[in-house]
């Protein structure tokens, strides 16, 4: 049975994940705090998980330009190497300074400091394979929505390192192998 209070909360879910502003929200229900508005959101964590995702990255480009999420040039690539020790990890070279502590722990392919290598685009892909099998099996099982929105992170992050490291120019590859060498 549908109560009076369950449409408003359809009503304030729907406009939350349609990118209404939460100060309308809260006007229109007539709520004291926009905290109250926000308790609603908890219907649809992956649109929330996403739309954080949106906005940090629309933060990040505002801040450094979108030209920054792009894949280095040759010059600019021999260039930052000569200014930094790069770790080797396996798939990738991390290019966080000498001796500083990772916050990240080992979610490096969502790091700013990490480099894909061309070398790993097939090891990328066994992975990216892996874990869309291990989210099919968890949507089957039927995980919490938070489980599963991570595992679509993931799948996002290795995609797009995926991505990163297929559209590596031939040179500024080879320079890349040639630093983890």
């Amino acid at each position: 049975m549908l109560h009076p209070h369950g449409c408003r909360r359809i009503f304030a879910s729907e406009h939350l994940n349609h990118d209404t502003p939460p100060h309308v929200i809260q006007a229109l229900l007539g709520h004291a705090a926009v905290d109250t508005v926000m308790t609603y959101a908890k219907l649809y964590p992956t649109t929330l998980v996403e739309a954080y995702r949106k906005a940090v990255r629309g933060t990040y480009e505002s801040l450094h330009g979108a030209a920054a999420l792009r894949n280095p040039t040759a010059e600019e690539w021999a260039e930052f190497a000569a200014g930094c020790n790069l770790r080797d990890m396996g798939t990738h070279l991390c290019a966080l300074p000498t001796g500083d502590h990772c916050s990240r722990g080992l979610v490096c392919l969502g790091c700013p400091h990490a480099q894909p290598k061309k070398s790993a685009a097939p090891i990328f892909r066994r992975m990216l394979n892996s874990h869309r099998r291990s989210l099919a099996d968890g949507e089957q099982a039927g995980e919490p929505a938070g489980q599963l929105a991570a595992r679509r992170l993931e799948i996002q992050r290795i995609g797009s390192a995926l991505q990163r490291a297929e559209q590596l120019p031939a040179d500024v590859g080879a320079m890349i192998e040639s630093a983890a060498a």
